[in-house]
């Protein structure tokens, strides 16, 4: 009788994580199709505009990190990329601040037979040391947000299941509590 007791709850701690998995495998998906962790800075040289106050601040913010330096050309100003900001800017197209990656399924919430939401949390690969800086942090609030949030904020996914049990993601990922 105690082996069929364990092998019962080894089956299902089994099939559990392994329902997980796909679930984590499905909220990865539409994780890295839905969500960019890049700045959204496309286009230089940019020129200097005093009447843009919110733009001179990013840009500002860049140049502390090292990415931006000012440069003047008789009347003209306009901020270009350094070095370090040709390398970075260069990987992606845009200063891009790493992946999101699935940390763990929190729960997976039933509303009804064949629908429901999951909630989960994350933590960022491979990000870069200037995507830290105080300056761009301040600067770039979603930025700031998604590091605060990292291995603490809760994030949460729609699905729907199929008669046949395939799960289906049906809505973007959303933070559950919006930290700014």
């Amino acid at each position: 009788m105690n082996k069929f007791i364990f092998l019962l709850v080894f089956l299902s701690f089994f099939c559990h994580g392994e329902g997980n998995e796909i679930y984590a495998k499905k909220i990865q998906k539409e994780i890295d199709d839905k969500i960019s962790l890049c700045l959204g800075e496309k286009e230089w040289p940019v020129p200097a505009n005093e009447n843009l106050i919110w733009v001179n601040a990013k840009m500002g913010s860049l140049v502390d990190a090292g990415l931006v330096e000012l440069n003047a050309k008789g009347n003209r100003k306009e901020w270009n990329l350094t070095p370090l900001g040709e390398k970075e800017f260069n990987k992606n197209g845009d200063f891009c601040y790493g992946r999101m990656i699935l940390k763990d399924i929190l729960s997976v919430n039933y509303v009804n037979k064949n629908k429901g939401f999951m909630v989960f949390n994350y933590y960022v690969d491979l990000l870069p040391e200037w995507a830290k800086h105080k300056s761009i942090r301040f600067a770039y609030s979603y930025l700031d947000n998604i590091i605060t949030g990292i291995n603490n904020e809760k994030y949460q996914v729609e699905f729907e299941k199929s008669n046949a049990g395939v799960i289906k993601i049906i809505s973007d990922p959303v933070q559950v509590e919006v930290l700014y």
